[in-house]
């Protein structure tokens, strides 16, 4: 399955591959904040990683950070979300951000309840799965190339 833009030519380098090119996408604002709060996600789920390694090796005071970057991380992929739906509707051949943001943030809220239920195996494994999930969202987004306004 390759996005296909309007024009009709194909994302990919040719039939079978799963190669990732540049994009060109309408919307520079979206493109932009998307482009933003998904890196900002990306630090904030990296830093989930540390402060819950501070806290299985004994740090009990990293606690309250790790709840409280939790809820930074909550309202991030809230955002995300949005500006995703953002930037498909204006490109809806674009098929991956929405579908993407979608699964960051069941993931999330999935994660942050095995935590607060108490799950550490599940909780953490899910951990590391939403840093890639999250890093592969910030290298998509910042494959897109943004259409001049002019044409």
């Amino acid at each position: 399955m390759h996005d296909t833009p309007p024009e009709g030519a194909q994302s990919g380098s040719g039939t079978g591959t799963a190669a990732i090119t540049n994009q060109t996408v309408q919307g520079r604002t979206a493109v932009t904040l998307l482009r933003t709060v998904a890196v900002l996600n990306l630090l904030g789920t990296l830093s989930q990683g540390l402060t819950a390694g501070m806290f299985l090796n004994g740090d009990a005071s990293s606690i309250d950070p790790h709840q409280t970057s939790a809820f930074v991380v909550e309202f991030l992929v809230v955002v995300q979300l949005v500006l995703a739906i953002l930037v498909w509707r204006r490109n809806r051949w674009l098929k991956w951000p929405l579908p993407g943001a979608i699964s960051i943030l069941v993931f999330t809220f999935t994660q942050v309840a095995l935590g607060v239920e108490g799950s550490g195996t599940a909780h953490v494994t899910l951990g590391v799965a939403l840093s890639a999930m999250a890093m592969a969202m910030v290298l998509r987004s910042l494959q897109l190339r943004v259409a001049d306004s002019t044409t």
